[in-house]
């Protein structure tokens, strides 16, 4: 199956938009597992928006369409297969590996520099003041133009768990499934990221209407 992913502009894809999603619809998952391709299809034209804007922001649109529609094609492949309870995280999951192989492969031609280690400790505990989620930073255009580019300087890992938590709306129990990390380390790339990006706008300058 090879279908046409349709790029949404505009502030469907800016930051503060929304990214919770009612359920998928259990009966196309049905219908898709045993076969039924306009079933799938009807998946994917739902997640398709969401599913673009978080590979875009971890390749850039330009690669993001064809990892998008590798994403589609590998789940509509695996899709007999298929026994997890959310068929949403399962498709972010294939996606989101897909764009992590494609940054690891630049990396390793020199296109990509190299990031440094996170350096993580498995055992983690709620901080006493966890960074504010992307939310409560991008009320104007200018702070939100600042976050998008702060999200491009921290380590990709790091990047997609704060994504897949504050604009998606994933719990960190389905992070860490779509991440294949432990969940201390999910803990612990988020809460790092939303230290490390509110950081940006301050550092050129900007303040917010309060401050």
């Amino acid at each position: 199956m090879r279908r046409r992913i349709t790029r949404r502009a505009g502030n469907g894809t800016a930051i503060g938009a929304s990214g919770h999603h009612g359920p998928v619809d259990p009966t196309l998952v049905d219908r898709a597992r045993a076969g039924d391709a306009r079933a799938f299809e009807e998946l994917a034209t739902s997640l398709e928006r969401a599913l673009f804007r978080h590979v875009a922001r971890l390749l850039g649109p330009d690669d993001a369409e064809d990892a998008v529609q590798d994403a589609f094609l590998s789940a509509w492949r695996s899709m007999r297969s298929f026994e997890g309870t959310s068929f949403r995280a399962w498709l972010f999951r294939i996606a989101t590996n897909r764009a992590l192989d494609v940054i690891r492969a630049r990396k390793r031609r020199g296109e990509l520099p190299l990031e440094p280690a996170e350096d993580e400790e498995r055992t983690w505990t709620e901080p006493p003041s966890p960074g504010p989620s992307l939310d409560r930073l991008v009320a104007g255009a200018e702070a939100r133009a600042l976050v998008e580019a702060a999200l491009r300087t921290i380590p990709t890992e790091q990047r997609a768990a704060l994504l897949l938590r504050d604009v998606e709306g994933f719990d960190y129990e389905e992070i860490a499934g779509i991440t294949a990390a432990e969940l201390g380390t999910v803990k612990s790339r988020i809460h790092r990221a939303r230290l490390a990006v509110p950081n940006a706008p301050v550092a050129q300058g900007w303040k917010s209407a309060a401050g």
